[in-house]
């Protein structure tokens, strides 16, 4: 980093040097943003998906959750397809909660909906 003291006269330059490389720098921002869109939006076939997946099932798993409908799929003809933005939320929505996120959430609710109810301490959990 520079510690030398711009003269004025050297001022316009170094104007034109910083709005050349905030230039460069929105560029480099807009290819990672375009990049990211089509990463999310790309399709799986069956053994991608089990690639991608971070248990690795096996293809008759997967299988099985498209035949119980708990795993976001599309059907072209005889294939089955999986697109990864849907995935990644499938994955985010069957977390599970921690005995503290349920703690949190009773005291919530008990706090809100005030009808002589007694009151919730850790010992109960």
């Amino acid at each position: 980093m520079r510690t030398e003291v711009p003269t004025f006269d050297a001022m316009p330059q170094m104007m034109a040097n910083i709005l050349e490389k905030l230039e460069t720098l929105e560029q480099k921002f807009d290819a990672l943003q375009s990049n990211n869109n089509v990463e999310a939006d790309a399709w799986f076939s069956l053994q991608d998906l089990c690639n991608y997946l971070p248990n690795h099932p096996a293809e008759q798993t997967v299988y099985g959750w498209t035949s119980n409908r708990t795993i976001p799929f599309h059907k072209n003809g005889k294939s089955i397809l999986f697109r990864k933005s849907e995935i990644d939320a499938w994955l985010m929505q069957t977390s599970r909660k921690s005995v503290n996120d349920i703690y949190d959430e009773a005291c919530a609710y008990v706090a809100n909906n005030p009808k002589d109810r007694k009151e919730v301490t850790r010992n109960h959990v």
